[in-house]
């Protein structure tokens, strides 16, 4: 019986394992971004997180065909709108059938 559970628990955890999303790369340095992303992020950035809910499909470039940034996030203080929040609310609410 004893062999009989440890075969059980490994399948368990390596199915686990397998069924686990894979890690997104990190988004490249500015310097390798294209101007327009920067630009929309620097856009971004200012509004409150209510605006960019409305215009939601204008800040979809920000995100990859999976919905993740492709761009980083910039370092302020205070709250502001980050392309990973951005892409979170993506995620979220526009159905990827559309992109």
């Amino acid at each position: 019986m004893p062999q009989r559970h440890r075969i059980a628990t490994f399948l368990l955890l390596s199915s686990t394992a397998l069924a686990s999303p894979a890690p997104h790369a990190p988004p490249p340095p500015d310097r390798q971004a294209k101007p327009e992303l920067l630009k929309l992020r620097s856009e971004a950035i200012a509004m409150t997180e209510d605006q960019v809910k409305q215009d939601l499909r204008r800040f979809k470039p920000l995100c990859d065909a999976e919905g993740y940034p492709l761009v980083g996030n910039i370092a302020v203080k205070g709250k502001a709108m980050q392309p990973s929040m951005i892409c979170k609310l993506v995620r979220e609410h526009v159905p990827t059938r559309s992109w």
